[in-house]
């Protein structure tokens, strides 16, 4: 191609590099504006462990609730269900709760 500037081998490796740091620099930029960024990151997870735990259990245990309506196994106690549905989640909350307020600084 007659007339292109042609850039020494030094230059085109830093437009290369530069070029990457802007799409690493749009992927954190994504990732921070959704759970922040530095110490309010490792506290925005705290708190979504413990709100989808929440909702997760709370979700199961609506569907057991929902299936005592329908012929089940005799024997089969609807607060056992829950029971063994909330024994998942429970440590998972204690686990997150005991982080979040017993880090200390």
């Amino acid at each position: 191609m007659e007339g292109a500037i042609k850039l020494p081998e030094k230059d085109q490796e830093k437009t290369q590099k530069s070029a990457n740091a802007v799409t690493n620099k749009e992927i954190a930029g994504k990732i921070a504006g959704h759970i922040g960024t530095g110490k309010n990151a490792k506290d925005s997870f705290i708190w979504m462990t413990i709100t989808w735990s929440f909702y997760i259990a709370t979700g199961i245990s609506l569907l057991v609730f929902g299936r005592s309506f329908f012929e089940v196994e005799e024997g089969e106690s609807l607060l056992d269900s829950i029971v063994q549905v909330w024994s998942i989640f429970v440590p998972i909350i204690t686990l997150a709760l005991g982080y979040a307020f017993g880090k200390g600084e």
